[in-house]
């Protein structure tokens, strides 16, 4: 009888010991990961942070850049020439980046000047879906992806990237409409002095719009979240200075 009771007090002092050990170890990984992580043990699955307007984390930007060979040693250098470039030379060493990292079906659509650097906007071919967005450094010469949405919201070539999205699957639940509506709020409510463009471009998972003055003239751009609705101005461009479409 006697060793019963010891048996039940050991192990009432072993359970005890196991759920303070338990209550330690979780409140301390959630206070060190649970903001980098998804995960949290207070209740399964947290909302992902991934549409937020922070710096990625080194490991996820190499991962995407492994994945695409998005690298800049895989650029054209065409520096020798920077300051005499043409819209076409551009198009020309766009499309061969393009080639380089394994993107044959994309073409580009659209170029802008900025005095900070060039926006080239690329579409897939087949299906006319924005692609990548790309800048030029002007410093430099080299092509090289844009940050911003075009790394962290673009769900087939961005970080978050899923090989077999295809332009069926690309329903988002803010349409063109919506989405050059939350832009021009956005707009207004940080006093610009900028409005919307009339077009927004489609990519997977966002909206990219020019902004333009009140005479019509671009200024510079800003993307829509496609599922949240957050905006995300480029503010990396510089002034504007000219463009062309193709």
């Amino acid at each position: 009888m006697k060793n019963i009771k010891k048996f039940l007090i050991a192990s009432i002092i072993l359970i005890v010991v196991g759920a303070v050990g338990l209550v330690v170890v979780c409140a301390t990984f959630s206070f060190t990961v649970s903001g980098a992580n998804p995960y949290s043990c207070s209740g399964g699955f947290r909302s992902s942070t991934a549409y937020s307007n922070r710096p990625y984390g080194m490991m996820g930007m190499m991962g995407m850049m492994r994945g695409f060979n998005f690298s800049r040693q895989n650029t054209e250098d065409i520096s020798k020439d920077i300051n005499n470039l043409t819209f076409d030379e551009i198009k020309s060493a766009a499309e061969k980046y393009l080639v380089k990292i394994g993107l044959k079906n994309v073409k580009v659509k659209e170029i802008m000047e900025f005095s900070n650097n060039y926006y080239i906007e690329t579409v897939e071919e087949d299906t006319g879906s924005g692609a990548v967005e790309l800048l030029l450094d002007k410093t430099n010469g080299t092509i090289y992806p844009e940050y911003g949405p075009n790394m962290m919201w673009n769900q087939k070539y961005g970080m978050h990237f899923r090989f077999s999205l295809t332009q069926a699957e690309n329903n988002m639940s803010i349409d063109e409409e919506k989405a050059i509506e939350i832009a021009n709020s956005y707009l207004t409510e940080t006093g610009s002095n900028e409005f919307a463009g009339d077009e927004a471009e489609k990519f997977y998972g966002y909206y990219t719009i020019d902004t333009v003055n009140k005479d019509g003239t671009p200024v510079g751009m800003l993307s829509v979240n496609g599922f949240t609705g957050q905006v995300w101005y480029h503010n990396w461009h510089g002034a504007f200075i000219e463009m062309k479409e193709y």
